[in-house]
């Protein structure tokens, strides 16, 4: 079951700077430092942490995560163009597959990986349908109370629980759509945010907007549209299909980055 460990917390700074330098981003001293005082139950409890290498900083604090946890670092091509750059995220996922397999002494079969991408592909979709519905003027959501799902969806274990819970919300937003409950006005500032992970003390910045006459309706940074906009192709070969996925999700490390805009 994977779980994202990015710290979001500055309660685990302080212990982080005693070993990495002070200048380096807070998400990477959040996240060792939770990991090296045992704070995160999520990283105590790992078995295995996995990385991929989209900047300097988080290449340097996995060095030091590999002498704490087993850790497995995905060598990220800088660039979704071209045949050389697939060849290369493909070996990527294979050596993945392999590693997890020899880990677990599990075996991740051709059947498996497609039963878990149609599973997958449901839950983007129910995602999807959720988010865009800030697409409504007046929104029928706050943007905390989007985000609170957005956010959470990655620390559920039951994936069909969870696409239920979703459904469940979307239906009740229709119905209160339906019996004109709206609590925003359409004439409220519609703010999309993108840049870096929101997440713990950085959540302060929907707060600020909204408490200050705006509404967040959109989600383009590392949550959101961003990873769930698009489908995993369910027809080809999976291992072709999840290197075309993960390899253009626009990630702000890519150059040229088009499909950020499109």
């Amino acid at each position: 079951m994977p779980i994202a460990l990015c710290g979001t917390s500055e309660e685990s700074i302080p212990e982080a700077e005693k070993h990495l330098p002070r200048n380096l981003c807070p998400l990477i001293k959040s996240s060792y430092g939770f990991a090296i005082t045992d704070t995160c139950p999520y990283f105590y409890f790992s078995d295995l942490l996995v990385g991929e290498t989209t900047c300097d900083g988080k290449k340097k604090m996995y060095e030091y995560l590999g002498e704490i946890k087993p850790m497995h670092v995905m060598q990220l091509p800088q660039t979704n163009k071209g045949e050389y750059s697939f060849n290369l995220w493909r070996e990527e996922i294979l050596i993945l597959k392999e590693r997890l397999e020899k880990e677990f002494n599990v075996e991740i079969t051709e059947k498996k990986l497609k039963e878990a991408i149609k599973s997958k592909n449901e839950e983007r979709q129910v995602l999807k349908e959720f988010y865009e519905l800030g697409k409504l003027c007046p929104p029928p959501m706050t943007g905390t109370e989007m985000f609170q799902v957005l956010y959470g969806t990655g620390f559920k274990l039951d994936k069909e629980e969870q696409k239920q819970y979703i459904k469940d919300m979307i239906e009740e937003v229709k119905r209160n759509i339906e019996s004109n409950q709206q609590k925003i006005s359409k004439d409220t500032p519609r703010i999309l945010i993108t840049g870096c992970p929101i997440g713990g003390a950085s959540e302060k910045i929907i707060q600020l907007i909204e408490e200050n006459g705006g509404v967040v309706v959109c989600y383009e940074n590392c949550s959101g549209a961003k990873p769930n906009d698009r489908l995993v192709d369910e027809t080809i070969d999976p291992i072709d299909a999840l290197t075309d996925k993960y390899l253009n999700i626009p990630c702000s490390v890519m150059s040229p980055n088009d499909e950020r805009i499109d």
